[in-house]
């Protein structure tokens, strides 16, 4: 048997034992393997020995069984070894120069994370929160005070969403369950150069778990608060030895609403004036909002004919029919327009005025949804129906060159309603019954060159989409007469781009990386909107075209990393992305109905990675300054003859300055505390066009969506119990300042810092393949409004309230 030496830094070693490590790929995971038995070594522990060379000798196994071995193995069989592919290629966390943070499926369940929302709590300079009641089943995303909030498919999302590589690229439909995930990356800054499409904040990747060639099983249940009943299972079955296998996985998801409907006239019909109940007896509630129904499926098929060949096929389904989105009324501030609907209006009509009466209990509303003074009403709903597919062909061309196509189908349609007046008064009520289809196909070519000098992935991608916004807007108390129409809007996208990436490593420890991306994209814009009950157009003319939006772009990125020892690796780079154009969506005349131009951002950062104390202790640091240029700000008010202003234009410049941390102990085997912290300092420096506009921002501004301060800290301990198993409780604690929820910064939509804490206790049987859990979320009951809105005219102001203390139940049984 001859030995295969390889370099590992800056040293030789040599493994007799590697005779079928013919790739980089399994040399690096030998080389990882070697140096942990040299760390143990000089533990001088022999349990330790005996453990590195344990994996070793497992490893040349995996090695004689498959020549070309992932570097998921060696996450496999280290769990301390956190393996991500944010640069397209598969690389230990720690020798990655990016902002980066790594979650996996076991971490996400110990920390009672259910939805992508939850994630971006445990990472820094990251916001991920449920949107309004008005914007659906959408996650607004902010990265380094990057974002976007509203839903409209005119509009484009700051931080790009990827299920497996493929680019989703609307908000609404983008509460993703976590549905047999491998693991979630979070990627932060502008990820110009080398992801499907205009991730200027950065980007959130989920990453499924791939059939294997292993029979399992597994099936999840959890009870809880709220009627809680959620259902999870999971079967891998392999059709070919070695060749073919199959996974289909599926969850089941049920809960009531925590915000009650209740009737007001019935409640307070003292208050009430002319309006009668609906409801006369009982405790006058007529219904929840905030209740969950979901059913979700996905299907996976990989093949693998011989080792240069990896198809995988999926397809994924989800049927959701929620209630409405918990919504409630926070304040009503009275303005002109307001005092003169009710003196003119409501009083003489219903015989009392829209105020404070309908400000009640953050867990109440007393909307109706239904407008008194038209007969339109419509469901409290929010619902999301989605189809994904997706192929994913891999060739290895060579030794050193692979060739990768990923091919996507995804629709999703939905209808989400708001009575944002939350009163049974008509104010306004807006029902949206949208649909959205696009197709995507990149092809990625990327190898290895002199040795493993360079390693370059080059590419294209391109994007198209279509969809319509249906449905109705009834806005009685705007303008001299109401704004109610029926809409029947249409936005068609388009993207086409190619990029070069180039890794060069002039030495074992220096890395250079330098990446070019060119984008071209164009939006066009139907509106097609009908005045009721007339029937008459909306717009003067009838239904109109806006003028295309198009633009194109070049994005660079140039970084330096070097690796001082084999823990600690510094890294600096330079480089830009881009939020695409679009049109006003909401004209109220077709002069306003105008493209605006992308966002872009400049963005240097410097970086640390390290591992101190054998691993027991790693801390990696991010420090960073952009420059933001013509933001996209949107301006909500009323225009002189007393009809609503929504206006999107590129106006002010901004620099963004930010640190953030994350540390892990590892004190004991058994025992890990995790912590990570951000601050981010968010400064306008321009407004341009909007400066001095009445109402408007100002240059002391702070970014929507962006706490200055933000940390988490979560400990965990497992304490084996000889022929009993084991226990292992976790605790978990979330702290924000204060957020701002929109670029005016009033303070009646801004939310204060809070602080919230999750517990969770898991019972794990001697054989690992069953386990019992018992998890409490917002374990003190803090109350906050997971986000505030200012409702279009400006003076009443509501918010989605957090949920309260629950508890659940999970039995987990594998086989």
């Amino acid at each position: 048997m001859r030995s295969l030496f390889f370099v590992r830094k800056d040293r030789w070693l040599v493994c007799s034992e590697c005779l079928f490590a013919s790739s980089s790929k399994q040399q690096e995971m030998f080389a990882e393997l070697w140096r942990r038995a040299e760390m143990a070594i000089r533990r001088s522990t022999i349990a330790h020995v005996l453990g590195a060379s344990v994996l070793a000798l497992t490893a040349a196994s995996v090695a004689q069984a498959q020549d070309t071995a992932d570097a998921e193995d060696v996450a496999a069989l280290d769990d301390n070894i956190i393996i991500v592919s944010a640069e397209f290629r598969d690389t230990n966390l720690q020798e990655t120069p990016l902002a980066i943070t790594a979650l996996t499926s076991e971490a996400l369940e110990s920390r009672s994370l259910d939805n992508v929302a939850d994630v971006g709590r445990s990472v820094p300079s990251v916001t991920l929160r449920v949107a309004s009641a008005g914007y659906g089943k959408s996650t607004q995303a902010y990265i380094r005070g990057i974002g976007q909030s509203d839903f409209n498919f005119a509009l484009e999302p700051a931080v790009g969403f990827y299920v497996d590589d493929v680019y989703h690229a609307s908000l609404f439909g983008s509460v993703f369950d976590l549905l047999d995930l491998e693991r979630v990356e979070i990627l932060r800054g502008p990820q110009g150069t080398l992801f499907g499409k205009n991730s200027i904040g950065g980007a959130v990747r989920l990453i499924s778990q791939k059939p294997s060639n292993e029979l399992e099983a597994s099936v999840k249940g959890t009870y809880g608060s709220y009627e809680r009943l959620d259902l999870r299972g999971m079967v891998n079955l392999p059709l070919i030895d070695d060749t073919l296998a199959l996974r289909v996985s599926g969850a089941s998801k049920q809960r009531d609403g925590y915000v009650d409907r209740v009737d007001f006239a019935c409640a307070n019909p003292d208050q009430a004036g002319n309006l009668q109940p609906t409801v006369t007896s009982g405790d006058c509630t007529v219904g929840t909002l905030g209740g969950e129904s979901v059913r979700a499926g996905r299907a996976a098929l990989r093949w693998t004919p011989d080792t240069a060949v990896e198809v995988n096929l999926t397809a994924e389904i989800m049927r959701d029919s929620s209630e409405g989105a918990a919504d409630s009324l926070i304040h009503i501030s009275p303005t002109t327009a307001l005092n003169n609907y009710n003196a003119n209006k409501l009083v003489p009509t219903y015989g009392i005025p829209f105020d404070s009466r309908f400000v009640t209990d953050p867990y109440v509303t007393y909307a109706s949804y239904r407008d008194l003074s038209n007969g339109r009403q419509v469901p409290a709903t929010n619902t999301m129906n989605s189809e994904s597919f997706s192929g994913d062909v891999k060739v290895h061309l060579s030794d050193s060159v692979t060739l990768r196509s990923i091919t996507a189908y995804q629709r999703f349609s939905g209808r989400f309603t708001q009575n944002a007046d939350n009163s049974p008064l008509p104010i306004a009520l807006t029902d949206n019954n949208v649909s959205f289809r696009q197709v995507t196909q990149e092809l990625r070519l990327q190898g290895e060159a002199l040795d493993g000098l360079l390693e370059w992935t080059t590419g294209a991608f391109y994007f198209d989409s279509k969809a319509h916004i249906r449905g109705g807007v009834s806005l009685p108390a705007s303008g001299p007469n109401g704004i109610v129409f029926d809409q029947n809007d249409q936005v068609d996208g388009e993207n086409k781009s190619a990029f070069v990436h180039a890794i060069v490593h002039p030495t074992d420890r220096l890395s250079v990386t330098a990446g070019v991306r060119y984008s071209d994209e164009a939006k066009t814009y139907r509106f097609d909107r009908t005045n009721q009950p007339s029937g008459t157009p909306f717009f003067a003319g009838g239904a109109f075209t806006a003028p295309e939006a198009t633009f194109d772009r070049f994005d660079y990125k140039l970084g330096i990393d070097y690796q001082w020892t084999d823990d600690l690796m510094t890294y600096a780079q330079y480089s830009t992305g881009f939020k695409g154009g679009g049109i006003n969506p909401r004209p109220f005349t077709p002069a306003s109905a105008v493209p605006f131009g992308p966002e872009t951002l400049d963005a240097y950062e410097i970086g640390l990675k390290s591992e101190f104390f054998d691993r027991m202790v790693r801390l990696n640091l991010a420090a960073y300054y952009s420059d933001y240029t013509n933001m996209q700000l949107s301006a909500n008010g009323m225009d002189n003859l007393g009809n609503p202003s929504i206006v999107i234009s590129n106006v002010g410049e901004a620099t963004i300055k930010g640190l953030e941390a994350e540390l892990t102990l590892n004190p004991a085997p058994a025992f890990v505390i995790e912590a990570s912290g951000s601050y981010t300092d968010f400064e306008i420096t321009d407004l341009g066009a909007a400066a001095g506009v009445s109402g408007g921002p100002t240059l002391d501004s702070k970014a929507p969506g962006t706490p200055e301060w933000k940390f988490n800290l979560g400990a965990q301990y497992t304490a084996e119990i000889d022929g009993f198993g084991s226990l292992t409780p976790r605790f978990d604690l979330y702290y924000q300042s204060r957020v701002f929820n929109e670029y005016t910064n009033n303070p009646l939509a801004a939310e204060p810092g809070y602080t919230v804490a999750n517990a969770r206790l898991t019972y794990d049987s001697p054989g690992e393949d069953w386990s019992l859990a018992l998890g409490v979320t917002n374990l003190f009951n803090k109350f906050y409004y997971v986000n505030r809105f200012i409702q279009a005219g400006g003076y009443n102001f509501t918010g989605q309230p957090s949920r309260p203390r629950e508890w659940s139940v999970t039995l987990s049984k594998d086989f």
